[in-house]
């Protein structure tokens, strides 16, 4: 089949998208991402054999103009041209077109009709909720808060869900919520954010000693909760009378980046704790090498207990047990693995007192063997991409 993957950001790079168009390709099919360009990348290229196929080159008109065009709503004439542009190729069953994400669901819809051809919708985020969330813990302009309504994004989603062939949903949360909504379970599949087991290829990860290392690898936003994780490390070392009894690593861009540096120095742990911005690969491969427990202290909200994030699934895979808060799917992932401990949300005093119960090697290892176990026998890309293949495939 002819199968088009419409991603309403740059690319490369996402690990999902790259997942699952590498995946469609190694079951035969002909591949092509359709993105962005904001980084005024060639609008025909290829990347791992797998053709990508971007909105137009505008770095010579005004600013607004580009910003404009790449829009990701699904009205956006520029977005609607590309997708009828490269789809010609599809023709009834003989191709597929998933879009990621819900802002560009209804042009997939459009197109997918006027092909007359299956439309599935990547919900890797469940957007209401997202919005929700993120109203609650940011500050947003006025142009924000009518482009991020929860309330039309609810009406919006309502609409597409009903209207699309198959849904792919993150975890059972997700899948749950669309149920509750009216939408038929067997118009949806649970593929998820999992790792190939082959991603970390050195052995089990060798727990010793007291001292806790402690990594964290993603955005630094609010709703991340690094400031528990950091505000929990400083009564950890007060409990422990020593800046060496913990090291932490945080590695990601975002908003809130200037703020946890400075609440390190207000807490005089910036010796214990380090920034790092975002670094490459290799970089963050020798720092989860170098740790011996991965953190997810999310604030708890919506949005975080309908997705899941790729990393527990990395810390899990590494042999590194799991601090993390409340968060539903990931708390009950934790406790069916017994792969971490869970804290309670909001509760830096909480967070600590775990901490210290991670200081026993032990402990950690014990952790650290049931998360690659459970990530062996059922959290794998393999089992995932059964999923996927079996969706994409289905009449």
């Amino acid at each position: 089949m002819e199968v088009l993957i419409v991603y309403k950001e740059d690319y490369p790079w996402d690990v999902r998208v790259e997942k699952l168009a590498l995946t469609l390709k190694s079951d035969g099919h002909n591949v092509t991402i359709i993105a962005r360009n904001r980084d005024q990348l060639p609008t025909i290229d290829e990347s791992d054999q797998i053709a990508i196929r971007r909105l137009p080159i505008t770095r010579r008109v005004p600013k607004f103009i580009q910003v404009a065009v790449n829009l990701p709503f699904w009205f956006n004439p520029f977005w609607l041209w590309l997708l009828f542009k490269s789809s010609r190729g599809i023709k009834g069953n003989r191709g597929v077109i998933i879009v990621r994400d819900l802002p560009l669901v209804k042009a997939g819809i459009i197109v997918a009709k006027f092909r007359k051809s299956k439309m599935v919708f990547d919900m890797a985020e469940c957007y209401p909720e997202m919005y929700e969330s993120a109203a609650k813990f940011s500050n947003r302009s006025l142009t924000t808060k009518i482009l991020k309504s929860p309330w039309f994004a609810k009406q919006y989603e309502r609409n597409v869900v009903a209207k699309a062939d198959h849904i792919l949903v993150m975890i059972q949360e997700s899948k749950d919520r669309l149920i509750s909504m009216g939408v038929d379970e067997e118009k949806i599949s649970i593929v998820s954010n999992t790792p190939p087991i082959d991603k970390f290829r050195g052995a089990m990860h060798e727990h010793s000693g007291n001292q806790l290392r402690i990594v964290y690898v993603g955005f630094l936003s609010k709703l991340r909760g690094l400031d528990l994780l950091i505000e929990g490390a400083a009564q950890y070392i007060k409990t422990q009378a020593s800046s060496d009894a913990i090291r932490i690593d945080i590695v990601g861009k975002g908003a809130q980046k200037e703020h946890l540096i400075a609440l390190t120095n207000e807490l005089g742990i910036s010796e214990s704790v380090k920034i790092h911005g975002w670094l490459d690969q290799e970089e963050v491969d020798e720092l989860m090498s170098l740790a011996n427990v991965g953190a997810l202290t999310y604030r708890v909200c919506g949005h975080w207990n309908h997705t899941i994030p790729n990393k527990i699934f990395d810390y899990m895979l590494a042999g590194l047990p799991v601090l993390a808060t409340e968060v539903i799917p990931i708390a009950r992932i934790l406790r069916e693995t017994d792969s971490g401990l869970v804290c309670k949300d909001l509760d830096p005093i909480d967070i600590a007192k775990k901490m210290a119960l991670l200081r026993d090697p032990q402990r950690r290892t014990i952790l650290g063997k049931n998360g690659q176990a459970a990530i062996k026998l059922k959290y794998n890309w393999d089992n995932d991409a059964k999923a996927l293949t079996a969706a994409i495939n289905a009449p």
